[in-house]
Parts: structure tokens; sequence; C-alpha cells
């Protein structure tokens, strides 16, 4: 049982990082590279590549906040 326990969190991690790496990859221009690394990221821990994909999404959301942006742009010219 401690077996699982403590490689879980390991595949979790690694899933992450390939996840983490086929977005480099996107962003390089490289799809090819990228699909198939979201795809071995799945094989390993599909619920890492959930949660990264669902971080992407809240980062985004908040960078286009339309409130976010006018206190942003309000601190920015203060008069």
């Amino acid at each position: 049982m401690s077996n699982n326990e403590s490689a879980a969190p390991k595949s979790y991690d690694h899933a992450r990082e390939l996840t983490e790496k086929a977005l480099d990859a996107f962003v390089e221009g490289d799809e090819k590279n990228g699909t198939k690394l979201v795809e071995q990221a799945k094989g390993v821990n599909e619920s890492a590549v959930r949660d990264v994909h669902e971080e992407l999404e809240e980062d985004a959301a908040s960078e286009h906040d339309p409130a976010k942006l006018g206190q942003s742009s309000s601190k920015k010219n203060p008069g």
C-alpha cells in the first residue's frame, strides 16, 4: 500500500512536468511534439493534465478580467 501512496505523487509530478514541456513545445510552434507530450502525460496521470489545463484557464481569465484591467490601468495612470 505504501508503494501506491508514494508512486501517486511521483506520477502526478511527472505528468505535470510532461504537460509543461508540451506547453513549451506549443509555444515554440512544435505541434507534433506538444501533442505527443500531452498524450504521454495523460498516460502517466490524466488528472495532472486536467489540473494544468484548469490553472491555465484560471490564469487567462484573471488576466482578462475587466475589473482587474481597470485596477491595473488606474495604478499606471494615477491622475
